[in-house]
Formats: C-alpha cells, sequence, structure tokens
C-alpha cells in the first residue's frame, strides 16, 4: 500500500517539476532532492512491508511514517497548485507566496525523510531486489470461472431441489436455508437451484432478491414490488407505514401462485421475521429458500429446512484449483508431475472452501508453472488457525498485486456490499484519480481496462457481465474480498464509509468518502448540516449513492472525484464548485440539475456526465476545456435541444468519447480537431448535416464506436467505407426518420461490426443476405423497419458468430424464412410488435437458444 502512495507522491513531484518549472524558482531544487529520497525509500519497502506483517511493530511505525510523508509531500504539491493557479488567477505576489509555503513545507518534509532514513538501518530494514513489472498489455480476454465451472455441488444442488419439492411430503409453505461459511458457495448452489428446469417448470413464480448485511426491510419489499409487478409505489409517512402498505402489496401480488421466493446472504434473524406476514401461504406448494452463514437464521426461519452445504472433498478442491491455476476448463486437469505435490500441499490449506482455492488458483495462474514460483507461494503462506485461513489467502493475494493494482483495488471498496460495478464509471475515476500508469503510446483507457483484467484474473473480482466486444462491462466484489479491500483501504485513512451516525466521527485526514445510506431513497441525510460541522480538507474523492441526500456546499478544494449520481435532491451546482482545480471527474447522471453554470469552463475536467437530467444547453466557453476525455448528454429527442457538439474552434487531443450531441452550425466552415475520439454520438439537424458528419469520420482515425441519430427527412445514409476507421469499428447504431437505406449502402457497412442497431429505415430489397455476411456480428437489432419484398431470408452459414436477435416493430411480407445451418450461436431471440409473421421460422439448428420472447403475436 505504502509503495503505492509513494509512487503517486513521486508522479505529483515529476509533472510539478514539468508544468510549473517557471513558477518553481528558488524551491526546484528541493523538490527534486525530496523525489529523489522518496525514489530511494521505495526500494525498501517490499521487506519493510514483510517485517511488519510479521509481527515488527517498530517496522510497522517506520511505514507508517513513510507513508504520511508521502501523502504530506502529495498534500503540499496539490495545495501550492491551487494556491498559485486559482486565487486572484495566478496573480505574480500570489504564485510568490505560494511558492515561499510551498518551500517551507518541502523543507520540513525532508527533516522528516532524513529522520526516517537513519532509523532504517536501526531497524535492519534491507533493499528489496525485484523487477516490478506491468501487467501484459496485449489485448485479450481471459476465460471466466462462473457458476458452471464450479465442482463438486451437482449432488448437492439435486439434493436441495428435492428438499424444496419433497422435503415436508405436503403442500404447506416452507423454508430451506443453505447454510455455511463465507467462500463455500452458497449462492453458486443457490444459482444452480435457481436456474434449474426443474424448478423454473414447478413454479407459477420464481424470485430473487438479495439481501446482505446492512438490510433495510422497506429496500427489500421494494426490490420485491418492482420484480412482482413491474413498478414501484410507496405510501405512508413512517417506515413503520411503509412497511405495512408494501407488505400488503406483495401479498396481494403473490395470492394464488405457487412462488418460489430466493432470499441470499441473510445475516440477520429479522428479515423472514419481518417479511414473512408478506409471503402468503395457501397450501399450494409454494417455497422460500435462504442462503445464510448462521445457524440461527436458518432455524429461526424453518429448523425442519436447513441444509448444511458441505465443504468440497480433495479431489474435487484440486480439480476446482488446477481449473484456475493451469487456466482450463477441462473437466479432469492434468497437473505436471513436477508440481502435483505443491499442488496437493496449497489445495490442503484451502480446507475445501471454493473462494480460496478460486482466489489461489487465480493467483498462481499469472505465475509460470514451476516448481520454483510454486514452491516459494508454498513458502509465503502460513496460516494458523482454520478460520483465517481463507482471510489469509485473500490477503496473500492482496499482497502480490504489484503496487499499481493494489490502490485499483482499494478502490472497489468505496462501493456498497453486493453492488453491481459499472465498469467505464469506475475505470474513468481510477484515471481522475492518477492511478493508472500509462506506458508508451498506449491510452489511459487501455491501461485502466487491462488493470481490471488482472484483477479478474486474479479472482479479486467476479466479472458479471461482457459486451459483446469481449470488454468486461459490470463487476461484483465477494463479500471476503470486499472486506480485505474495506481493511487496506481504512488503514491510514484511504476511505470511510459514511453513515447517519457518523457525525462525530474525525475524518480530517480522509482521502476519500462514500456515503451508502439510503441507497434506495427511503432516508433523507441533510449533508449540508453535517458537512459544515467536520472539515476534510484532504479529500480527494466524494461517492455518493444516497438518492436523497442534500449537499450544499463541496468545499475541498482538494477534490478530483465527485459522483453525485442519481442524487435528485441535488438541483443546482454549488458556487464554490468553481474553486475545485483539481476536479476531473463529475458525474451529475439522473440529479436535478437542470443549468450549468459558465464557470464550468474554468474546470480541468476529464470526465462530464449529465445523462437523465434536464440539462438541454452547455455553456460557449465549456468546449475549452482541453482536458475533456468523456462528455455525454442526455438522451433527448426534443427538437428544442440545444446541446451542440464541440465547435469547429475546439482543440481537444484529448477527447475519447462524446454523446449525444447535435452537429453545431459552425461546421459548415471547419471541423474540431478530436483526433483521439473512439466514441462518436452525433445527432443530425438538417439535411446537410450529413455531409458535416461524413467529412469529419474521414478525419478520424480512433474510431472503436459510432452512433448516428437522423432526424429530419431526407437524409443520406452515412458512408463509413471512406474513414481511416472503418476496419476497426465495431459498434454501429443508425437511426434515419422512415429513411430508405440503399442495398448499396448495406454493403460498405464496417466489416468487423460486433454489435449494429438499425432503427427508422425502410429497405427496398431483404437486407439480410447482406448483413448475414457480417462474420463478426454477435448482436444484431432492428427497430421500426419497413421491408419491401416477397421475403426475408437467412441463408444456410449466415450469421455465425450472432448471439442475440432483437426485431422490434419490423414489418414486411408474411414469410421469415431461416435455412438450416443459419444463426448457430444464437442464444437469445427477441421479437415485438411484427404482426406481419404469422410463424416463427425453422430454428431447429439454433441449438444454442437460451432466451425467446415474444410480444405482441399477430392478431
Amino acid at each position: 500500500m505504502t509503495e503505492a502512495i509513494i509512487a503517486a507522491a513521486i508522479k505529483k513531484l515529476a509533472d510539478v517539476l514539468i508544468k510549473e518549472a517557471c513558477s518553481l524558482h528558488g524551491v526546484d531544487g528541493k523538490i527534486s532532492e525530496v523525489k529523489l529520497q522518496l525514489g530511494q525509500m521505495q526500494r525498501f519497502l517490499k521487506d519493510a512491508d514483510s517485517k511488519s506483517k510479521g509481527g515488527d511493530e517498530r517496522v510497522k511505525g517506520w511505514v507508517s511514517d513513510v507513508r504520511s510523508v508521502a501523502y504530506e509531500t502529495e498534500d503540499a504539491i496539490d495545495e501550492f497548485l491551487f494556491e498559485a493557479n486559482y486565487l486572484w488567477f495566478g496573480l505574480i505576489p500570489n504564485r510568490i507566496l505560494a511558492r515561499r509555503t510551498l518551500g517551507q513545507k518541502i523543507y520540513k518534509i525532508q527533516a522528516k525523510l532524513r529522520i526516517i532514513s537513519e532509523s532504517r538501518t536501526t531497524f535492519g530494514i534491507q533493499e528489496f531486489s525485484q523487477d516490478r513489472c506491468q501487467p501484459s498489455f496485449k489485448r485479450h480476454v481471459l476465460p471466466d470461472i462462473d457458476k458452471d465451472d464450479v465442482v463438486g455441488l451437482e449432488d448437492q444442488k439435486q439434493e436441495v431441489i428435492d428438499l424444496l419439492l419433497h422435503g415436508q411430503g405436503n403442500q404447506i409453505r416452507f423454508v430451506v436455508t443453505i447454510v455455511g461459511p463465507g467462500g463455500l458457495g452458497k449462492t453458486t448452489l443457490a444459482q444452480k437451484v435457481y436456474s434449474s428446469s426443474t424448478i423454473k417448470s414447478h413454479f407459477d413464480l420464481c424470485l430473487w432478491i438479495t439481501v446482505s448485511k446492512d438490510f433495510n426491510l422497506v429496500d427489500i419489499l421494494k426490490k420485491m414490488h418492482q420484480k412482482l409487478a413491474g413498478y414501484t409505489e410507496v405510501k405512508g409517512e413512517t417506515e413503520g407505514d411503509k412497511v405495512i402498505y408494501l407488505l400488503g402489496e406483495v401479498n396481494v401480488l403473490l395470492k394464488m401462485k405457487k412462488y418460489l421466493i430466493v432470499l441470499d446472504d441473510v445475516w440477520s434473524e429479522d428479515v423472514f421475521i419481518q417479511l414473512e406476514t408478506g409471503l402468503v401461504d395457501i397450501g399450494n406448494g409454494s417455497r422460500v429458500l435462504m442462503t445464510s452463514r448462521f445457524l440461527n437464521v436458518a432455524n429461526r426461519a424453518d429448523s425442519t429446512g436447513v441444509y448444511h452445504l458441505r465443504f468440497l472433498n480433495g479431489s474435487k478442491s484440486l480439480e476446482l484449483f488446477l481449473k484456475k491455476a493451469l487456466q482450463t476448463r477441462d473437466p479432469s486437469p492434468e497437473c505436471p508431475d513436477e508440481l502435483l505435490d505443491l499442488a496437493r500441499k496449497l489445495v490442503k490449506r484451502c480446507d475445501g472452501l471454493p473462494l480460496a482455492l478460486i482466489v489461489l488458483g487465480g493467483l498462481l495462474s499469472i505465475k509460470p508453472p514451476t516448481h520454483r514460483d510454486w514452491s516459494r507461494m508454498v513458502e509465503r503462506l502460513d496460516w494458523h488457525i482454520v478460520g483465517r485461513e481463507c482471510m489469509e489467502i485473500l490477503a496473500t493475494s492482496y499482497d502480490d498485486l504489484p503496487y499499481f493494482l493494489k490502490s485499483c483495488f482499494r478502490y472497489l471498496a468505496c462501493f456498497p456490499e453486493d453492488y453491481k460495478i459499472v465498469a467505464k464509471p469506475l475505470m474513468k475515476m481510477w484515471i481522475a484519480e492518477g492511478l493508472i500508469e500509462p506506458r508508451e503510446e498506449a491510452q489511459l483507457e487501455d491501461y485502466a481496462e487491462d488493470y481490471l483484467e488482472e484483477l479478474a484474473q486474479r479472482c479479486l473480482v467476479q466479472v458479471a457481465e461482457r459486451t459483446f466486444n469481449g470488454a468486461i462491462k459490470t463487476i461484483r466484489v465477494h463479500d471476503l474480498l470486499r472486506e480485505v479491500a474495506l481493511c487496506e483501504a481504512k488503514e491510514n485513512d484511504f476511505l470511510v464509509i459514511w453513515k447517519e451516525n457518523d457525525l462525530g466521527r474525525d475524518v480530517n485526514m480522509t482521502r476519500r468518502i462514500a456515503f451508502h445510506e439510503g441507497i434506495d431513497g427511503n432516508r433523507t441525510t441533510d449533508l449540508h448540516k453535517d458537512l459544515t460541522k467536520i472539515s476534510m480538507p484532504k479529500l480527494r474523492t466524494f461517492l455518493n449513492f444516497n438518492q436523497c441526500i442534500f449537499i450544499g456546499t463541496i468545499g475541498f478544494i482538494l477534490l478530483r472525484v465527485l459522483e453525485l449520481r442519481n442524487t435528485q435532491s441535488f438541483k443546482e451546482l454549488p458556487m464554490d464548485l468553481k474553486n475545485l482545480i483539481h476536479l476531473r471527474y463529475l458525474g451529475l447522471r439522473g440529479t436535478g440539475v437542470n443549468v450549468i453554470p459558465t464557470w464550468i469552463g474554468h474546470l480541468h475536467l476529464q470526465t462530464f456526465d449529465i445523462r437523465g437530467t434536464q440539462i438541454r444547453e452547455l455553456p460557449e466557453h465549456f468546449w475549452e476545456v482541453t482536458s475533456l476525455r468523456h462528455v455525454h448528454s442526455s438522451d433527448i429527442y426534443e427538437f428544442d435541444t440545444k446541446i451542440n457538439g464541440p465547435p469547429a474552434t475546439a482543440n481537444l487531443n484529448n477527447l475519447r468519447s462524446i454523446g449525444r450531441f447535435l452537429v453545431p452550425k459552425s461546421w459548415n466552415k471547419s471541423l474540431p480537431h478530436i483526433p483521439g475520439i473512439r466514441k462518436l454520438q452525433l445527432r443530425c439537424q438538417v439535411e446537410d448535416d450529413g455531409k458535416l458528419i461524413h467529412n469529419l469520420l474521414s478525419k478520424l482515425s480512433k474510431l472503436l464506436s459510432v452512433r448516428l441519430d437522423n432526424f429530419y427527412p431526407p437524409q443520406n445514409i452515412i458512408d463509413l467505407s471512406t474513414s481511416p476507421s472503418y476496419e476497426n469499428i465495431h459498434t454501429l447504431f443508425l437511426s434515419g426518420y422512415k429513411t430508405p437505406f440503399p442495398s448499396v449502402q448495406i454493403a460498405k457497412l464496417p466489416p468487423n461490426l460486433t454489435k449494429l442497431r438499425l432503427s427508422s429505415f425502410f429497405f427496398l430489397e431483404d437486407p439480410m443476405p447482406t448483413l448475414a455476411k457480417l462474420c463478426s456480428l454477435k448482436s444484431l437489432e432492428m427497430n421500426s423497419i419497413r421491408v419491401v419484398g416477397d421475403a426475408m431470408v437467412c441463408s444456410s452459414g449466415g450469421f455465425p458468430r450472432l448471439q442475440n436477435l432483437k426485431l422490434d416493430d419490423v414489418l414486411t411480407t408474411i414469410i421469415w424464412n431461416v435455412e438450416y445451418g443459419a444463426f448457430p450461436m444464437l442464444k437469445y431471440l427477441y421479437i415485438r410488435a411484427c404482426y406481419w409473421l404469422n410463424a416463427l421460422p425453422d430454428l431447429q439448428c439454433a441449438t444454442n437458444l437460451q432466451d425467446l420472447r415474444i410480444d405482441v403475436v399477430p392478431l
């Protein structure tokens, strides 16, 4: 951990020496000396960390001192930049005063570093020589070990199913609880049971609810009501009134249905006690399946339905470990003879705990499968009692991370338990905080993605979803792994999780704060009142997960990340926000903000997100912020919107993604300079806009994703074949306005598309034969499409990789012919409002089909 903090301080010193050379006259030598001293200190930290974890309190104190000085250095530089560049807009007298103050701080830091360096010899701390390497940054997608790869559960799955269907031999509703310690696979087993065809066909209704440790009854009931009714309505003034109302509503919705409700990760007896009155029992065989770490929870719900999940035996443990360590899906993985004894030793120490086996296997998967490397791992692991074994393994996995990944892993503790973390915002926060270290010519976003991939490979995060292009879309963090991240994050004020009863807590030195109370908007906190009573001068990140929070002031001058997503009570940007010259990430998505002040152009933002707001216009100077990397506007279709894209005069070398903006009139004279853009989303206003976009695309060589919306007929379809990015574009959304789509243009679609959406077009002939030739296409959506012709035909061998097909309001003749051999990889087929379709086509070749949905069948 300390190594990462020192690295950040060194980078900060190097940056300020380059960017503020003129302002540092007289103190630049001192800054260079501190940079050198910290660099020397960094080489001794591996040995110091090892000794401190071994129980040497003196060395532990030494590491803490180094960490404090590194923080102090980073703060001194950031405070200097604020004082020199913001106050009075950088007037010379003010910059001289700021430089003098910085010199005084650096002098004190030098003195502390000399004392720390002298004490190092006393404590016997040695230089640790080991090449630190960045992760392998070739673009790759690693196989995930999901619930289908976890071994040893098939027998237990059938036992739980039998218990649910035949356990008590009667139709009275009863509860089955899977009990076991964290990391044993309770949720995985419940998922297998829940997804089985036997269960799906037996019950009229299956419902999954994740409860977690800090549950709120209103939150749970709202989730149940939402999933049962498709909407949520809450009545009542008090929490008690809301509970009574929602229990009654849930009771009504469950009436006359044979249901299975899964309550996952239950920590308290109170959960089922409070929910029981809402789970109607009419003697029709309904069931409740719970998972819990605690036997008393299971016994309180139903002592006759307790199911103890067993640890894996030796052979199954070895099988699971080798699957991860050797990165194979072979049901019987073979281990090299020279490693077999070592593998058995490692597996034995995991004591049959699947999570420990998976994490340890992931740790070894990035090491060469040699006797030397695996032997070192055996020597490093030292567990004393069974209760600490898994946490020791998890901590070992964390300790083995390169320093640049440790900070990224700790950052995950900011998010609530069981929270589905969206990858893109997370990576943008990492970049905003300066946690990503680029090398050579690669982009920061590429490195952030590879950091996340490596965390996934090491099984420190679980990949919940991937895009059709193979990138990580969402992740989850296992409870135990989150505890590891949280324990590390709490050390030396890396992070504070704020709750409503924490007002008296000392957070003066904290660098990150996250608000978790009232995630579903059931409790309101007057943060303005709270924050005026506390001081957080070192704060870098402010994350809010409380929809009803009220924030009246944001006086944190070192703040870099401000995420207020879905904070609906946040109506306007406070004036003191304009002071935050270090702010890089401003997330206003789903807030009540409807006006952006003109001073936004004075900030140095990288990410600016206003999706889901009522903002209709951006200030004229907004696009003068040259640091911008990602700008996201609302998905607005009103014709009076004034949210234009970057003007012709814009010079935005750092810009990587923009959406959804109108084509500005200034493009008629010249085009903006946005050479690094990867994701482009634009909306046409008039016919000539199509030509302007075409000219812009011909200049962009790094495009990966394009969305073009045309609202006014007639519009010419954009020809992407002239773009230098033609073969690199993997995602394309095109929408017209009842616009003709010529066949010749279909043939010019980018050849390597993985995702294609076409909306509001009409085709003079069947587009399917041409679209079927897009060999990389994995997702095809067609909305509001009209096809002129006798039939729509999907030929044999067509769409070889298509997994997702959605046809929504597609009108043509009544014939849709799918020849044998088409759609061999199709998994999801969704048909809606296709009134012309009188029968489903023959899909016998679609042997991978998992989900077929049809809405609004023919009359």
